[in-house]
């Protein structure tokens, strides 16, 4: 059990701005597996930062300990034009990963880009598709996070990829095709993933780049790009900020 004293040094790690950037990010994981209302709201009072990454992953993990109490904040986070889109996106998410009775629309977040608009979109049909769902057993999958969308139930690679290039799909079917291959890991899958990269509709790059990663693909991390093709990074900072997670998602 974690005293009242030792968790503010936590929280003071992390909104220390002098602190190593390495050292916060410790601070702020270390807080997402303690949970609470107090950890909720050190990692809430970050988001006046000025490192957009540190933000992300703000977001990130709010949505990933999936407590209501965190849903505030982040959607003042998604309704503050002054957050780069890759914060707000990621916020998007973040309410999307936590399922609950409270309504999220995306016209609620306005004013949004496009790409963050889109993120909303998707966190609304990953809660649509929960409701309808309600008592099923999500199918476990080998990584211990909450996706934006739950994987197929597909197992066919080949016509997972299919899915994944078809961009008359849905989106959030896209998504769901996408977490599948990344759940199957192997070669065939990660070629699947990083041939994604090569078309257009390329925003969902963000969510793929991740996908690569815990999905074991060889890295090159001189080059910055996946022997197995991965395009070179599209100009939407949501997908090139992802394309840094790759490299150590694979241990490389």
């Amino acid at each position: 059990m974690v005293t009242e004293q030792e968790l503010e040094a936590v929280g003071r790690a992390l909104a220390d701005p002098r602190q190593p950037l390495h050292a916060r990010f410790r601070a702020l994981f270390t807080l997402r597996g303690l949970g609470g209302p107090g950890a909720i709201a050190w990692i809430s009072k970050a988001f006046g930062d000025d490192s957009a990454l540190l933000k992300h992953e703000l977001a990130y993990c709010l949505g990933q300990m999936q407590d209501p109490r965190a849903i505030p904040a982040l959607l003042d986070v998604l309704r503050d034009t002054r957050q780069e889109p890759m914060v707000r996106h990621e916020a998007g998410w973040g309410r999307g990963a936590i399922a609950s009775a409270v309504v999220f629309s995306v016209a609620a977040c306005a004013p949004l880009s496009p790409q963050v608009a889109e993120t909303c979109q998707l966190a609304v049909k990953r809660l649509e598709w929960l409701q309808r769902h309600s008592g099923e057993p999500l199918g476990a999958g080998p990584y211990l996070s909450v996706d934006p969308a739950p994987p197929a139930e597909e197992r066919d690679v080949g016509r997972l990829r299919d899915v994944l290039l078809d961009e008359a799909q849905p989106l959030f079917e896209r998504y769901r095709a996408m977490f599948a291959l990344r759940n199957a890991g192997g070669e065939e899958a990660a070629l699947a993933l990083a041939e994604g990269e090569s078309g257009p509709g390329r925003r969902g790059g963000h969510g793929r780049r991740p996908s690569l990663g815990l999905s074991s693909c060889p890295w090159d991390t001189e080059q910055g790009t996946c022997r197995l093709g991965l395009a070179p990074a599209p100009p939407y900072a949501t997908a090139f900020h992802a394309l840094t997670r790759p490299p150590w998602c694979a241990g490389t």
